[in-house]
C-alpha cells in the first residue's frame, strides 16, 4: 500500500485525532482539582475496571437440581430508584478458598446480592467470584463499606479508590461501616465531624456516578440525623443486627420514616436464637429449618437480610425463603422474644 492509499491517509489522520483527543484530555484534568477531580478520576477508574462478563459457562448458569438457572431474586426498590434482592450472602469472617467455593455456591444457588466490606479482606476474592460466573455483571448487587479508622475526607476517597481496585467493579451500595473512628481517642465533636466529613465526600463520588448507591451500617437515629444535618443525600440504607431478640423496633420506625431501607444481620448468628424452643417449634409447623424461620421473620417486614454459610446444602436452603409465609400467630410469638440481646456491636454510648 503506497503513500497515496486512502487507507493510509484515513489511518495517519484517525492517529492525529487520537492523540490531539489524549492531549486535550490529559490539559483538561491538570487544570482541575480538589475533590471534583479526584471523584472524576475515580469514575474513570470504575469504566476501565467494569468488563462485561462473557456470555455462556460459568458456574452462575450452572444447571441446578432442577435442570434449570434458580429464579431470579425478589427485590426491594431503594430510594434512589434502585432494585436491592431481598436476600443478600454475608462473607464476614471468611476469606480465601473456602469463600471462593461458597461464593461459587451461593451463585449457583440463585444468590445475586453480595455483602463485603474493607475489613474483611475479602473483597478481590468476591469480585472475582464475580467475573468467574459469567453471570452479566448487571445482574448483582454488590454492597461493601467503609472501615472505622478510614474516617475523614483524604481516608474516605482513599478507601474508596482502594475497594473499586480490589473488587474490580464498581460498587452497587457503599456504606459507612459504623458510626465512630476507631484508631484513635476522640472527642464527640471530632467523631462527629469526621463522619460528616466521610458523608461529604461520599455524596460527591455518589452524585458522579461512581458509587451507585450509599448508606451506613449500625447507625441509630441520632448518627443519621448528624449526617443529614451536614449533607443533602439520606442514606438510602442501614444495615444493621435485627432479629427475633433484637427486633430494633424504633429504628426501623424511624427508617421508614425517612425512607432508609433497613437490612438485618444476625438473623443466623445471634447467640441461642436458632436453639429457641419457640423458633423451632415455627420451623417443625412449616417443615423449615431454624434459620430459614430467623430469615424469614426480618424479610416478612419489608427488611433486607443476610445470610452467611460456608456448606453448599446450608447456602442452598436459606436461599429458599420465597415458597412459605410466616402466619401473624407465628410473627407475635416472634415478636414476643424481643429482649434486646445483642450478639455484635452496641453502638449506643457512640455519640
Amino acid at each position: 500500500m503506497g503513500p497515496s492509499s486512502p487507507s493510509l491517509r484515513f489511518v495517519l489522520l484517525a492517529a492525529g485525532l487520537a492523540i490531539a483527543s489524549g492531549l486535550v484530555a490529559r490539559t483538561a484534568a491538570s487544570a482541575s482539582g480538589g475533590v471534583r477531580s479526584h471523584v472524576v478520576a475515580l469514575a474513570r477508574k470504575v469504566k476501565k475496571a467494569t468488563k462485561p462478563a462473557k456470555k455462556g459457562g460459568g458456574f452462575g448458569a450452572r444447571a441446578n437440581g432442577f435442570g434449570k438457572r434458580p429464579p431470579a431474586m425478589p427485590t426491594i426498590k431503594l430510594n434512589t430508584g434502585a432494585d436491592v434482592p431481598l436476600l443478600a450472602f454475608g462473607t464476614y469472617r471468611t476469606g480465601g478458598a473456602m469463600l471462593r467455593q461458597a461464593l461459587e455456591h451461593a451463585i449457583a444457588s440463585g444468590y445475586r446480592h453480595f455483602d463485603t466490606a474493607s475489613c474483611y479482606e475479602n473483597e478481590a476474592v468476591l469480585g472475582a467470584a464475580i467475573r468467574a460466573s459469567q453471570v452479566p455483571r448487571e445482574e448483582f448487587f454488590i454492597t461493601t463499606k467503609l472501615w472505622c479508622t478510614d474516617h475523614g475526607t483524604e481516608r474516605t476517597r482513599r478507601a474508596v479508590e482502594a475497594s473499586l481496585k480490589e473488587l474490580g467493579t464498581y460498587i452497587d451500595l457503599y456504606l459507612i461501616h459504623g458510626p465512630w473512628q476507631l484508631d484513635v481517642e476522640k472527642s464527640a465533636e471530632e467523631i462527629s465531624e469526621l463522619r460528616r466529613q466521610s458523608w461529604l465526600v461520599m455524596e460527591d463520588l455518589y452524585h458522579a456516578g461512581t458509587l451507585k448507591a450509599i448508606g451506613v451500617s449500625n447507625f441509630e437515629p441520632r448518627h443519621i440525623d448528624d449526617i443529614l444535618d451536614a449533607g443533602s443525600v439520606t442514606p438510602a440504607l442501614n444495615q444493621v443486627e435485627r432479629h427475633a431478640y433484637l427486633t430494633q423496633a424504633e429504628l426501623h420506625e424511624y427508617c421508614s420514616a425517612h425512607g432508609i431501607q433497613l437490612a438485618a444481620y444476625g438473623s443466623v448468628g445471634a447467640k441461642g436464637l436458632l436453639e429457641d424452643p419457640i423458633v423451632r417449634d415455627i420451623a417443625q409447623a412449616h417443615g423449615r429449618t431454624p434459620a430459614q424461620v430467623s430469615l424469614k421473620y426480618s424479610m416478612q417486614s419489608g427488611i433486607v437480610v443476610l445470610a452467611k454459610s460456608i456448606t453448599e446444602k446450608r447456602i442452598a436452603k436459606n436461599s429458599k425463603l420465597f415458597d412459605f409465609e410466616l402466619t401473624k400467630d407465628d410473627l407475635a410469638r416472634l415478636d414476643a422474644l424481643d429482649c434486646g440481646q445483642r450478639s455484635y456491636w452496641d453502638n449506643s454510648d457512640v455519640p
